[in-house]
């Protein structure tokens, strides 16, 4: 098959890792964990936890990077899955490069969104959360790349992969379904600090609805994100 390289692009507190694990089940399949993650740490200057040591072992610079993605796709496999955090984008960032990749937008409700990032983090701006960047990115592709919610995809992981299998030309595997427990060699360094739920894990978690409590200082972002997530969810995919 034509080698094909998927972008799937996310904000944070989302499945975005149950997501690279499940496509790295897979037997043509290599995967790629948040290759902008270093360059994103340099430009901000984020605290994020093992800052030096990420700064110091993945590359920082967008272009660099970029030649590396748009490269022959490791291992031999036919198809290279790329874990992208939306918000490690900076709106001047040109996204011509992406035209050379299936994109695909992951989203979640921002309420569960900000109540999730607020348990490790400190909320300033809407840029953090990803949504302007996926906005873009969606328009940027004359509104043409799939979207989907990851609450669709907790409820039926089975039918909304083969969804987006069959959006891709891909085959539907069934071991997409589950995976080892613990880290896996593809993990970023990262993981240690972020993945202790995803390691324990062998599979797609059930949906829970729950309630989310926001403080009121966090409102106007909270408004800006559901603009952008109301119109962006218009358009999802939905499963087989």
């Amino acid at each position: 098959m034509k080698p094909l390289r998927i972008a799937m692009w996310s904000g944070p507190r989302n499945i975005s890792t149950t997501m690279m694990r499940s496509f790295s089940s897979r037997s043509d399949t290599h995967v790629t964990d948040e290759p902008f993650y270093a360059h994103y740490l340099k430009r901000t200057g984020v605290n994020h936890p093992g800052y030096e040591k990420i700064l110091q072992s993945y590359k920082t610079d967008y272009h660099h990077i970029i030649n590396n993605l748009i490269n022959d796709i490791p291992c031999n496999k036919s198809v290279w899955y790329q874990k992208h955090m939306a918000h490690h984008l900076d709106p001047s960032d040109n996204l011509k490069w992406t035209n050379s990749f299936m994109n695909c937008l992951l989203i979640r409700d921002p309420n569960h969104v900000i109540a999730s990032f607020l348990n490790k983090n400190d909320l300033k701006d809407v840029d953090e959360l990803g949504y302007p960047q996926q906005l873009k990115l969606f328009q940027y592709h004359d509104n043409q790349i799939p979207i989907v919610d990851a609450k669709d995809i907790l409820l039926n992981p089975e039918g909304m992969l083969m969804r987006l299998c069959s959006l891709f030309d891909i085959t539907f595997e069934e071991k997409m379904l589950s995976w080892d427990k613990g880290p896996h060699s593809q993990d970023g360094m990262w993981g240690k600090y972020w993945y202790d739920k995803l390691w324990k894990s062998t599979t797609f978690s059930l949906y829970e609805e729950r309630e989310s409590m926001i403080d009121d200082k966090y409102k106007a972002i909270l408004e800006k994100c559901i603009l952008i997530y109301e119109e962006l969810h218009r358009y999802r995919t939905r499963p087989l």
